[in-house]
């Protein structure tokens, strides 16, 4: 009897610990959960507020005529794409998405395909939605089930290599982004997210009052800091610049700091555990491999 009370109250403990995890952290849906259903599409998104999804995150890509798409890269990724016939597609980077205009974007099959990283992926037919209609989808749909309103976390795509190449300049790419996000509404619910500090500084300029976050691969929160001439709001460093010291700068600077993408579940564990209160990934807690 002693030994089945140990073991039920350890249960306990855990689930408590576990418990206080989601009470306390706010979960990225990194591609809205890619590891469940087709990354970026509009079924993956609605699909991520059922599993504790706090804020959805998000690429955007710009086509020929000007609309602001959802899409990790500047190009069609050959693992998850078909063409129209249903066919795979190879050579992307010799035409990229600012080379297409949106409806010929659309007729792309971007989910049928399962990607070869997550086996455990529903997959069907869908395609690359725009933005804006990526936003009317889930700001409906959430009303329709009486969900909170989620947040978005909006990555700008854009480096000094891909300039007029592969990618608008990074003026155009924020007018095109930002004039979707305004209209919208979501102003008071989106964090532009960047490795580019050149379309974050042009967010806080013109739209000081929308969230703006870094993201880092290297180098410390001075150096990273440095690049930008306004205080930034969130920092995203990979997990493996997290340690103590960082979580202490950022609270003493008043930054909040989100541990990059991760499907580690003892990475996650271990930066929930120095303090960290935001992390993003492929997987709701429950389902990390």
């Amino acid at each position: 009897m002693k030994i089945v009370k140990i073991i039920l109250l350890l249960i306990s403990s855990v689930s408590l610990h576990m418990h206080s995890y989601a009470q306390d952290t706010v979960i990225y849906a990194h591609r809205g959960f890619r590891g469940l259903m087709p990354e970026n599409s509009i079924p993956a998104m609605k699909n991520a507020l059922h599993h504790g999804a706090d804020i959805l995150e998000m690429d955007i890509a710009i086509t020929k005529d000007k609309q602001a798409v959802i899409s990790h890269d500047p190009w069609l990724d050959p693992l998850i794409t078909l063409d129209a016939q249903g066919s795979a597609i190879t050579n992307t980077k010799d035409k990229p998405i600012q080379d297409y205009t949106y409806a010929e974007i659309k007729s792309f099959d971007v989910g049928s395909k399962q990607h070869p990283d997550f086996p455990k992926q529903q997959n069907f037919p869908t395609y690359i939605p725009r933005l804006a209609d990526l936003i009317d989808s889930v700001e409906h749909y959430v009303q329709e089930k009486g969900l909170p309103k989620p947040w978005y976390s909006i990555e700008t795509k854009t480096s000094p290599k891909r300039d007029h190449k592969v990618t608008p300049a990074p003026e155009e790419f924020v007018r095109i982004l930002m004039d979707v996000v305004i209209s919208k509404g979501i102003g008071d619910r989106v964090i532009i997210q960047s490795f580019d500090e050149r379309t974050l500084e042009i967010v806080h300029s013109k739209f000081p009052k929308v969230k703006t976050m870094l993201n880092v691969s290297k180098g410390t929160l001075e150096e990273n800091l440095a690049r930008l001439t306004f205080k930034l709001d969130y920092y995203a460093p990979i997990p493996a610049l997290i340690d103590a010291a960082l979580v202490q700068q950022c609270a003493e600077k008043g930054i909040k700091l989100l541990c990059g993408n991760t499907n580690n579940k003892a990475e996650i564990d271990r930066v929930l555990k120095l303090g960290v209160k935001e992390y993003c990934t492929d997987y709701p807690y429950a389902d990390l491999p």
